[in-house]
């Protein structure tokens, strides 16, 4: 991939300009109000159970995908391209690349904890922890200790995480039916700081039915259009 003009001086002060967003106080306003949950009152219970298994089942167990991102932070944009393998014994590992070459790599282990396995000037380690590794988290790394919420005003299904030390819990958005997963709100504290919405699914070949392909992230303290290009099944699982 080739870096437009000017984009590794935006990559430099990339760090900065997102603590800049982040003590701007405008987290809140840019990503909006906290939706509302409505009591299902049990009349959809299958669906839930069907909401939870196509979220467990959104990817293959073992995939290569390959990414083209667009970031955008402080008013300005830059575009690279990521490669996620994903497997039960290792995680997910994504490395970001450049026409420098990598410029951040990481991994998400099973028991859900970071591994930084690379790092530059461009993506330093806090950056690449608090901000990749969270994007990584939400968009590929189902939780499992998901329960039903209830039901927005159009119907839509919520399953919840319980609330962690922080006061933080995630919201994950489905079709009515549950066989579709579309959102993502990460709520702290009765504020919405995180979330993400699935533009469109798509075919791959030799992947059994449609996988979310086109995400839109709003993190407050930057934006982030993430599309997937590729996504293949490795034909070799030996350890």
């Amino acid at each position: 991939m080739k870096m437009g003009f000017g984009v590794q001086a935006i990559l430099r002060i990339l760090p900065v300009l997102i603590v800049a967003e982040c003590l701007s106080g405008c987290v809140a306003h840019r990503i909006g109000s906290l939706p509302t949950i409505l009591a299902d009152a049990g009349r959809g219970s299958g669906n839930f159970v069907r909401a939870r298994q196509t979220l467990a089942n959104m990817f293959p167990s073992r995939y290569r995908a390959t990414q083209r991102a667009i970031i955008s932070v402080g008013g300005k944009q830059f575009t690279c391209d990521g490669v996620l393998t994903a497997a039960p014994d290792k995680g997910r590992e994504l490395a970001i690349v450049s026409n420098l070459g990598a410029v951040t790599g990481l991994r998400v282990r099973p028991d859900g904890e970071c591994e930084l396995l690379k790092i530059t000037p461009l993506f330093p380690a806090e950056w690449s922890r608090r901000f990749v590794a969270e994007d990584l988290r939400c968009l590929f790394v189902p939780p499992r200790n998901l329960e039903p919420a209830g039901r927005l005003a159009d119907g839509r299904l919520v399953l919840r995480t319980k609330l962690d030390a922080e006061r933080a819990e995630a919201w994950y958005v489905f079709a009515a039916s549950g066989e579709r997963w579309q959102e993502l709100d990460l709520m702290q504290d009765n504020r919405c700081r995180y979330r993400a919405v699935i533009r469109r699914y798509g075919a791959f070949a030799g992947i059994p039915g449609e996988v979310p392909c086109e995400f839109e992230v709003d993190a407050g303290s930057h934006r982030l259009d993430l599309r997937i290009t590729g996504l293949t099944v490795p034909t070799d699982t030996a350890p």
